[in-house]
């Protein structure tokens, strides 16, 4: 019974996306990637398959990221504002199984985008003639991951501010979280015993997105895939991660007032 719900929460969020058409800009993003490629190929640079890897990582990275973003952070405050909220919570339905199905959602719509990115990406590095890698199938699944827990912070986000502020720091998180941690390690080695605990703390706090990003590694050509301890490990802080963030915010939704 919970599983259908949620199933019929998420199918919900997917319709909502097919509605606003915001898949189809992800088709016309990718049709810009593969006419890129074909410029590339036209002007003679060829040969280039680093190049070319390394783009094509960086556009399916930035581009399925602001899927992610602007889909999970804006469903719950629109569903307020929209009074579209009150059947679904009129029905036998828990506020964390709502918050559960559209997270489900969220990341459904954002997997998909990332696929129909990924399938025409594959297409322009084809152009290039670049061989297939195991590493570049841990890639995906890893991004994958990462994406998940993306939707989850900018949903858990959406409880607390608005649409678009949920949505910056989202954005502030996904692109500056690298440099934060970087911040927070020379913080933390320069700091007395007590700050330590806290800067140790903020550390894990702060969603460690630079870890599901291999394309660095995967733009390479002839790098080993990664261990699969690594993969297991990654799944594992992607779950425990996003239902933190789930929790955090079903905590804070439980006692709106709607």
């Amino acid at each position: 019974m919970k599983l259908r719900m949620w199933w019929a929460l998420a199918r919900g969020v997917v319709l909502e996306s097919l509605r606003r058409k915001d898949l189809w800009v992800v088709a016309i993003l990718g049709f810009i990637i593969i006419a890129s490629a074909g410029a590339l190929g036209f002007f003679g640079i060829n040969g280039l398959e680093v190049f070319a890897k390394d783009l094509a990582f960086t556009v399916l990275g930035l581009f399925s990221s602001i899927i992610a973003i602007m889909t999970a952070s804006r469903m719950l405050p629109e569903e307020i504002k929209n009074r579209t909220l009150y059947p679904l919570l009129a029905r036998p339905i828990s506020r964390f199984d709502l918050l559960l199905g559209k997270l489900a959602g969220s990341i459904l719509v954002t997997w998909v985008a990332f696929f129909m990115l990924s399938a025409l990406a594959a297409v322009a590095l084809a152009m290039f003639h670049v061989r297939f890698e195991w590493i570049m199938a841990q890639y995906v699944f890893v991004k994958m991951l990462g994406l998940a827990v993306l939707c989850s912070v900018s949903l858990a986000l959406s409880t607390f501010m608005t649409p678009s502020a949920a949505a910056t720091m989202s954005f502030v998180l996904a692109l500056g979280s690298a440099t934060l941690i970087r911040a927070l390690v020379l913080a933390y080695s320069s700091a007395s015993a007590p700050l330590q605990v806290l800067f140790k703390f903020l550390n894990c706090c702060v969603p460690q997105y630079q870890l599901f990003d291999l394309g660095s590694r995967a733009s390479n050509i002839g790098w080993p895939a990664v261990p699969l301890w690594v993969v297991g490990f990654l799944s594992s802080y992607a779950v425990v991660y996003s239902c933190a963030m789930l929790v955090i915010g079903w905590a804070k939704f439980r006692k709106q007032a709607i």
